[in-house]
């Protein structure tokens, strides 16, 4: 990784988009071909992943989705990303909760959406992509560059 390249921290709203069709997957998909490209690193944590499967097991319920097929393209896309060191997965540490913890009492928002701003810290991120608008609104107030996709 080139200290030179931006990185873009994606949060769980973000990633699902590249895989599910929403408003601001468009804007998703540029990132990553920027990635392909060699002129961005993506980043997101392995919460991120976890939390993504959730969703696609609502899209499963709600939609006939196939979960775990999107799943396995998240996966495998991000096994490829990490080959091209375009990729970065923060893990979650002791030091990461304990961060949280102090911004959900901080800023009264849910442990999942501080997490989110910690470890787009962690990773020294460039801007943290969201679809999450007060979460947008919090990063930012905590000094983070975002690029809000969606509507929620």
């Amino acid at each position: 990784m080139n200290r030179a390249e931006e990185i873009y921290y994606l949060d769980t709203s973000a990633l699902v988009k590249r895989y599910v069709s929403e408003v601001g997957s468009n804007i998703v998909d540029e990132v990553f071909k920027d990635a392909y490209r060699g002129v961005k690193v993506l980043s997101f944590s392995y919460w991120n992943i976890a939390e993504a499967f959730v969703v696609f097991d609502k899209y499963e319920r709600g939609l006939g989705l196939d979960a775990k097929k999107l799943l396995r393209d998240m996966l495998r896309e991000a096994k490829t990303l990490l080959r091209l060191r375009k990729l970065l997965v923060i893990g979650i540490s002791p030091s990461i909760l304990r961060n949280s913890i102090e911004l959900v009492l901080k800023h009264h928002m849910y442990v999942a959406d501080a997490l989110q701003i910690v470890s787009a810290r962690r990773a020294n991120s460039s801007i943290l992509v969201t679809g999450d608008r007060r979460l947008a609104v919090i990063a930012e107030k905590e000094g983070l560059k975002i690029l809000c996709i969606g509507n929620r």
